[in-house]
């Protein structure tokens, strides 16, 4: 009952964004043609029950213009901030559902990269954070190259790169939060006595200035600056390098982009993909590390 009402106001949501404002009955015209249509429309009082599910549960609500007589969608700005990443990942995961049919029709028009791997497992994880309990699993290490038996307290879920990411507390070590790649974790159960995480923090403060998974407790946030060249600089505009990137200066040939962030081994693959249209300016040790790795790429060749 629940997964069907969560449903219906994704499909609202999704209306109003993209058709703009609309009567009930406008609404109901479109809902008749909907996967989701059981030979009823939606009433007034169903409608109202959404409304009120969709302002509690989503960063936006849904209201009444009397001027117009139609029903607009707002987004929650004010309590929100600019981070919707869940609701649009939802929206996103509703979207796809919704066209299912059609891309099963036309698969062979489609093509797709893989789905983010360990999504199976993010449900017991959810449900093990609604519990407050720990989650048990046999886990494989890369660096280690073993499986080994993990008893886990779970603090925050993230994708990264086509792939799904606990942040967890080893409940045999107590000595911080570790990253835990789900497609790696296998035969996962819930511990039956309740358990508290140790540490006090958000998804947000444990993640800050991280690129992607990678959490240093040891090192500081540096700023960077990097001098985009030639067409790249749209590209860096519509496809950020990180979330703290700012444009701070525009020539009609390139670009400085900002970045507040620790550096890491995947920072710098990053910087690299971009190939001889990406300078980094500053920090200077920053600058050399990119150049040794250049440096050593020549020698093959």
């Amino acid at each position: 009952m629940l997964m069907s009402k969560l449903k219906k106001c994704l499909y609202l949501i999704n209306l109003l964004e993209r058709k703009g404002a609309l009567t009930l009955k406008e609404i109901n015209d479109y809902y008749q043609y909907s996967s989701l249509y059981e030979g009823e429309e939606i009433q007034p009082r169903t409608f109202l029950r959404y409304r009120e599910y969709i302002e509690e549960t989503f960063p936006c609500f849904i209201e009444f213009n009397q001027r117009t007589g139609k029903y607009e969608l707002h987004r929650h700005q004010a309590l929100y901030g600019e981070d919707d990443s869940l609701y649009d990942y939802l929206l996103s995961a509703y979207h796809i559902e919704g066209m299912t049919e059609l891309a099963l029709k036309h698969r062979e028009k489609i093509m797709l990269s893989e789905a983010p791997t360990g999504v199976e497992n993010v449900q017991i994880i959810l449900e093990a954070i609604d519990k407050n309990k720990g989650i048990e699993c046999e886990y494989y290490s890369f660096n280690h190259q073993t499986v080994k038996h993990q008893r886990l307290i779970p603090y925050f879920l993230r994708t990264w790169e086509q792939r799904w990411y606990l942040a967890a507390e080893p409940d045999n070590r107590h000595h911080g939060i570790s990253i835990f790649a789900l497609e790696r974790m296998e035969d996962i159960s819930l511990t039956e006595a309740k358990m508290t995480p140790t540490h006090k923090t958000t998804v947000d403060e444990y993640f800050d200035a991280s690129f992607g998974v990678n959490h240093s407790d040891d090192q500081k946030p540096e700023k960077i600056r990097a001098k985009v060249y030639g067409a790249q600089v749209e590209y860096v505009r519509a496809l950020p390098i990180h979330e703290s990137q700012k444009e701070v200066e525009t020539a009609s040939d390139w670009s400085i982009f900002e970045y507040r962030l620790v550096p890491c081994y995947n920072f710098y693959q990053q910087l690299l993909w971009h190939r001889e249209k990406l300078e980094v300016l500053e920090p200077q040790h920053i600058r050399e590390e990119i150049k040794m790795t250049i440096q050593k790429m020549l020698e093959y060749y």
